[in-house]
């Protein structure tokens, strides 16, 4: 199992148990230290008192030094233990008096001895020992002299003590950290009652309830709890998306396809070519139509401003879709025998928009454009710049008949159509596309025409894009 993937009652109970067995760790070693420390300091004073009481039994007699061995002092260091104890006395010059000839000698460091005694560790016979070295005079009626005393103790007591000490330290540090783990445990369960709380609310929740989640949740899941709350909220829009295109669909594709079927039958049971061949341009019609319809109905999905298509914004060359947009529609202007053309500004012109629905915007406004105009109209796609403004006007003009005046405030209304023969080709979705795709890019879309009946002007006026959003990436 992969470390994130673990509970994360674990992962904070193995986060707080690795940094503090890293400091009880470090606790133990200077536990360790003092221990041993504070061994040798009470054993030192009875290798000390030893060594005294050796140096208070030489005497000088005849300029020779002669030493009283008092064995009662070194046994007061074996009687409690199975140490061993070893001693030497010699002179400051290193003549051998008595003693174990062979003891590790003071190291340099500590030379020369003075009246304070020096501890110091060494091996003697393949084991480690303790050794006190004192330096002391001894003078008779004619001579004075220094002499040294040297007396040593293997380690075994002293070692098991400090042990003792260090396991009971070490006893008493894990207790800890086994009372510690424990308590963060059962301690984190409780914290996360309110998550398994909230866990019960969701899921007794169906699947179509996408209300904000309000309960009362810690701190540190608040920013958690906030965002589903939007991401419940986006899945409440596009649900309201697909059930808006679902019912659209379901209205408005029922009569022509029931048509087209009706066609269909009579086209079967029809034997006169001719009519065969109108009830087949019929059928193409209704095709067309249907078609149109499908996807008009799409692209007032994506317009919507519940629907998927709410993604961020990127920058875009509004010049540069207008000319590509414009530039495609020409095939179709020259077999309706419509004047098409594109003018205004031809350097880039950036905003923040969505490049798709942007495309879709002017390609309805100039299908409707060149659908209702008859041959001979013009059609003139224009981008102008407003710098003192910081905006950009795209218009799209044409002179043909125009739109009622009682139905100028109804045309951007879904499947709103004019009862007149001349806009039979239409499916009252293309004005309103335009008006979603507009607010989706906080404008609006204006008609004006010059006079009654005498061609449409649409315009949108669109938000440049900063001057740090307009530099090239």
């Amino acid at each position: 199992m992969k470390w994130r993937n673990r509970s994360l009652r674990r992962r904070l109970v193995i986060s707080l148990l690795i940094p503090l067995l890293v400091v009880s760790s470090l606790m133990l070693l200077e536990v360790r230290s003092n221990a041993i420390n504070s061994t040798n300091q009470a054993f030192d004073r009875a290798l000390l008192s030893s060594a005294l009481a050796i140096a208070d039994r030489v005497v000088l007699i005849g300029g020779k030094i002669e030493v009283d061995v008092p064995y009662v002092a070194l046994e007061m260091l074996t009687s409690a233990a199975e140490d061993r104890v070893f001693y030497q006395v010699s002179t400051a010059q290193g003549e051998f008096i008595t003693g174990y000839e062979d003891l590790p000698p003071v190291p340099e460091k500590f030379l020369p001895l003075r009246e304070e005694p020096v501890f110091y560790d060494a091996v003697y016979n393949g084991e480690t020992v303790r050794i006190g070295a004192l330096s002391r005079y001894v003078a008779s009626v004619r001579k004075a002299t220094r002499f040294h005393v040297l007396v040593a103790e293997t380690m075994g007591t002293r070692t098991r003590l400090s042990e003792d000490i260090l396991a009971s330290a070490a006893a008493r540090q894990i207790l800890l950290i086994v009372i510690a783990a424990m308590i963060v445990w059962f301690g984190i369960g409780q914290g996360l009652k309110p998550l398994a709380r909230l866990e019960e609310a969701l899921n007794r929740r169906s699947p179509s309830d996408l209300r904000p989640i309000l309960h009362d949740v810690p701190i540190e899941v608040r920013h958690l709890v906030g965002a589903i709350n939007q991401l419940f909220g986006r899945l409440e829009n596009s649900l309201k998306t697909m059930q808006r295109f679902t019912a659209d669909a379901a209205h408005q594709l029922r009569t022509p396809l029931a048509a087209l079927r009706t066609q269909a039958e009579l086209g079967q049971r029809e034997k006169d070519p001719e009519k065969i061949h109108q009830i087949m341009d019929t059928i193409a019609a209704s095709t067309r139509q249907t078609s149109h319809l499908a996807n008009q109905l799409l692209a007032s999905a994506r317009a919507a401003p519940e629907g998927l298509a709410g993604r961020p914004f990127d920058k875009i060359d509004l010049c540069e879709i207008t000319r590509a947009v414009t530039g495609s529609k020409v095939p179709v202007a020259i077999e309706r025998g419509i004047d098409l053309g594109y003018e205004g500004i031809t350097d880039p012109a950036w905003i923040m928009g969505d490049a798709t629905l942007i495309e879709e915007l002017l390609k309805n406004l100039v299908h409707n454009a060149l659908t209702y105009c008859p041959s001979g109209s013009a059609v003139t796609v224009r981008l102008e710049q407003n710098t003192a403004k910081n905006k950009v006007i795209l218009t799209v003009e044409d002179n043909g008949p125009g739109i009622p005046v009682e139905h100028r405030k109804d045309v951007f209304k879904r499947f709103y159509r004019i009862n007149d023969a001349r806009y039979d080709e239409g499916c009252g979705l293309g004005l309103s596309i335009v008006k979603e795709i507009a607010a989706r890019h906080e404008t609006k879309v204006k008609l004006t025409q010059p006079k009654e009946h005498s061609g449409c002007i649409f315009s949108i006026s669109f938000d440049m894009a900063p001057l740090d959003e307009r530099k090239e990436i």
